[in-house]
């Protein structure tokens, strides 16, 4: 059996009441056969037999005839039908037996529904099981609910009508497994699948066809439709499709369009779907007068500088609709909640002219009663509460609910945020609902990758950014490639007692291969911060890292007589932080700025080495801003200062240097800064060999810039993938050049190209020809442009970047070169 015929209608018996009476003293009597001798009597008991899964309980909810009261025959029949009622029983009969003493027992005798034992899938070839079960809601060993399978028969149609199966049925059979059971049986008979193949406008003469595509949810099929979600077609999306047509043209002016009910052909191999829509545009109107009537604010504030309607523009209907939205927040801000602002239309066809006329009515004063957060299940109150900036017993006020639900959002720890309003126990009271959906802050993270750059790249990762529900972030971490060895663990609480105190402590052990050396560090931070407002925090920072620096190639490593190159040391520093942060989300911002200013000592009386003390300055600026259709434009800008006050020469390993996909894409990592040649030592001694030969090395320079501009646009929004287009510039600037200026044609060298050297000993060697002109740099920066797409995969942000290096010299990559790795961009 298919379709709405699940089941033979059930029998509804309703008996006359049977009265078997015996004497209770005599001889026997005859039973009388007249029902109503029982009626009037007391109910002794009502008992239920036929019952195996349904709990006698549940079947005598709704019954009116009640233990201990009077029989009445029109109670009972409506019994029989409240019990039926239940859905749980096929038929239902009533019974009445004397009880003696002037009682009577009334008896239902049920025959129950079978149980479900299951729920089978069948012929679902393009949908898999999982996808169908998850809209099923049938549980098994429940009892049979006739109306219950033929909602789930409709939720599997409309999953596959979703899908773009328009031609989709689904049917539905009860197979008897015996002991009172059956299985429920929905059979799919998918077709196949419809897709748009176009979608045509016709009387559309000041809106084009494209513009008109571009502003509805159908699209039409094209050959990445398997990853887009195009050319499926959705009756119920396409309703929704119409209304934003007519918005189109009501923002534009056109306030009497008429678009047709589409039509919809279906070809002959019933494989494409034809869309075509008639529009009457009627003609545009334009604004005329704005004007204002009602209360005004308290403050005097004028109500038309809130206002972006403006006399004489062509009218539009999303603009009015921001406006209103505008005013009513204007004035609850002040605390009228409820206020109502009512734009009064007068519409002159023959001018085609629209005037305006705002009428206020302000309301009563309204006052927080209570705040309710809902929809945190592993989240606490607290984390969600101490980022809100409305609190109960206060005015209400629109723009501190928007304030709070940014704050919520930032944290990163949320799908969505909502906060809605309602009437609380008085009508000058408000309740306020935060309600939010929970999303996975946990992720263990094993990854590979390669690039032209690093080579082989390994990372693993464990990091829970809402640690137990308190807020807290800890991370493990793990990264190896040929370049850098990373190990890491860092655990952050932002409000430390529930108190503005940020506290943070961090422990690592790194390795960078630099072009001339190898730094090695050991060591931790603590960190202690403190909100000063909602944007600006200040933070005070004890670092300490046992250092090692040692030379990275043949002609370096082992020559412990060069200073520079090869030594240990240790930083102990303070380092005093100031940021301003009024980005959307910290973690993938699209909207706001961060910025940040630091000062560091590493000083000998906090315990640094003396060849380790030095003064370094850092700023950073960064700025978010949307785009249309999803898009961010983002900047970021970088600068810094070294100061050094070592009693030796300050290790390269401390000083700026810059290359890579996190500076300056498109150039080889850590290959921009100040060269320097220096004598090599050959002999192994304490002194440098006036008979070795020279060698070039990046020492770095103590002096940085570097901006980077980058639009991020997306791809396949469905599945996280972005595509990035970028420009860098930046330089590393050496003690004795300024910003923005490099001086000589080798930087820092001691001699020029094709110059001869002269050693102690008479010997002589020609300066290398370096045929790159530092001076021809554009603003004393290198440059470069690039491209690529990043995943915002389950494992993490993941980055694929190409870099074009503009600025090249002799030994930097020729064309693109490509960089991989996990993380943000900034």
């Amino acid at each position: 059996m298919s379709g709405d015929h699940l089941h033979p209608r059930p029998i509804l018996a309703l008996l006359w009441l049977l009265f078997v009476a015996t004497a209770w003293s005599g001889p026997a009597q005859a039973a009388s056969s007249d029902a109503t001798a029982l009626e009037g009597r007391t109910l002794r008991t009502i008992r239920f037999e036929g019952l195996r899964r349904v709990e006698a309980a549940a079947a005598k909810l709704g019954l009116t005839s009640r233990e201990g009261r009077r029989l009445a025959l029109s109670n009972v029949a409506e019994d029989v039908q409240a019990v039926y009622g239940t859905g749980y029983f096929n038929d239902v009969q009533a019974f009445a037996e004397p009880a003696g003493a002037g009682e009577v027992d009334l008896v239902f005798v049920v025959k129950e529904k079978p149980a479900v034992r299951g729920v089978v899938i069948k012929d679902n070839e393009s949908i898999g099981d999982d996808d169908v079960e998850e809209v099923v809601d049938i549980r098994p060993f429940t009892i049979l609910d006739e109306k219950k399978v033929r909602q789930n028969r409709q939720k599997v149609l409309d999953l596959y009508r979703e899908k773009g199966f328009y031609l989709a049925d689904v049917e539905s059979e009860l197979v008897d497994v015996g002991d009172n059971q059956v299985d429920v049986v929905l059979r799919v008979i998918e077709n196949a699948k419809v897709e748009v193949r176009s979608i045509r406008f016709v009387g559309n003469r000041n809106i084009s066809s494209s513009l008109l595509k571009r502003s509805i949810e159908t699209r039409e099929g094209n050959l990445i439709s398997f990853l887009t979600g195009a050319g499926t077609y959705r009756k119920d999306a396409f309703e929704i499709d119409l209304l934003r047509l007519s918005s189109q043209y009501f923002d534009r002016g056109y306030i009497n369009v008429r678009i047709d009910t589409p039509d919809v052909e279906i070809s002959p191999d019933r494989k494409y779907v034809y869309i075509t829509m008639r529009i009457e545009e009627g003609e545009q109107f334009n604004v005329g007068e704005v004007g204002f009537s009602g209360e005004m604010p308290e403050d005097g504030t004028d109500l038309a500088d809130l206002v972006s309607t403006k006399p004489g523009e062509v009218f539009n209907r999303s603009k009015l609709g921001k406006d209103l939205q505008r005013l009513k927040s204007r004035y609850e801000d002040d605390g009228y909640a409820y206020a109502n602002v009512t734009p009064q239309t007068q519409v002159d066809a023959s001018e085609r002219i629209i005037d305006l006329i705002f009428d206020v009515q302000r309301g009563s004063k309204v006052f927080y009663e209570r705040i309710d957060i809902v929809g945190n299940t592993k989240t606490r109150d607290k984390v969600i509460r101490r980022e809100l900036r409305i609190y109960e017993g206060e005015l209400t006020s629109a723009w501190d609910r928007e304030r709070s639900k940014a704050r919520v959002t930032a944290l990163g720890y949320f799908e969505t945020v909502e906060i809605t309003t309602k009437r609380g126990s008085q009508d000058d009271l408000q309740i306020v609902e935060v309600k939010v959906q929970e999303k996975a802050t946990g992720t263990f993270q094993v990854g590979a990758g390669f690039s032209s750059a690093e080579n082989f790249i390994a990372t693993a990762q464990i990091q829970q950014d809402n640690f137990l529900g308190n807020g807290q972030s800890l991370q493990l971490s793990a990264q190896i490639s040929s370049l850098r060895q990373l190990f890491q663990f860092r655990f952050t609480e932002p409000y430390l007692f529930d108190t503005l105190v940020n506290f943070s402590f961090n422990a690592f052990n790194t390795e960078t291969q630099f072009r001339s050396f190898i730094r090695s560090a050991t060591g931790g931070d603590l960190t202690v911060g403190y909100l000063l407002t909602d944007e600006i925090r200040a933070f005070l920072t004890y670092n300490l890292e046992f250092v090692r620096s040692r030379g990275s190639d043949g002609s370096v490593s082992g020559q412990p007589a060069f200073f520079p190159l090869n030594n240990s040391g240790r930083i102990s520093s303070v380092r005093l932080t100031g940021t301003y942060d009024s980005r959307d989300n910290r973690l993938f911002p699209t909207r706001g700025m961060f910025h940040s200013l630091s000062a560091e000592f590493s000083e000998t009386f906090l315990g640094a080495s003396e060849n380790r003390t030095f003064q370094r300055f850092r700023g950073f600026a960064r700025f978010y801003q949307p785009l249309p259709f999803n898009g961010v434009f983002k900047v970021s800008l970088r600068a810094g200062y070294l100061n050094s006050t070592a009693t030796q020469a300050l290790s390269p390993a401390e000083k700026f240097i810059m290359g890579g996909i996190n500076t300056l894409r498109g150039y080889l990592p850590f290959r921009i800064g100040p060269e320097r040649r220096a004598l090599q030592n050959n002999r192994g001694n304490a002194g440098l060999d006036p008979y070795g030969s020279s060698f070039t090395f990046i020492e770095g320079g103590n002096k940085e810039f570097l901006a980077n501009v980058e639009i991020e646009v997306p791809i396949f929004q469905q599945v996280g993938i972005r595509g990035v287009l970028f420009l860098d510039a930046g330089n590393v600037f050496a003690e004795e050049e300024n910003f923005f200026y490099l001086g000589g044609d080798v930087r820092g060298s001691p001699c020029r190209p094709g110059e001869l050297l002269v050693f102690p000993d008479g010997r002589d060697a020609v300066c290398p020809n370096v045929t790159f002109d530092y001076e021809s740099l554009p603003a004393g920066l290198f440059w470069s442009v690039g491209f690529g797409f990043r995943w915002f995969s389950p494992i993490g942000p993941l980055r694929f970047e190409w870099g074009i290096p503009l600025t090249r010299r002799p030994d930097d990559p020729a064309g693109p070169l490509f960089e991989f790795s996990i993380g943000n961009s900034f």
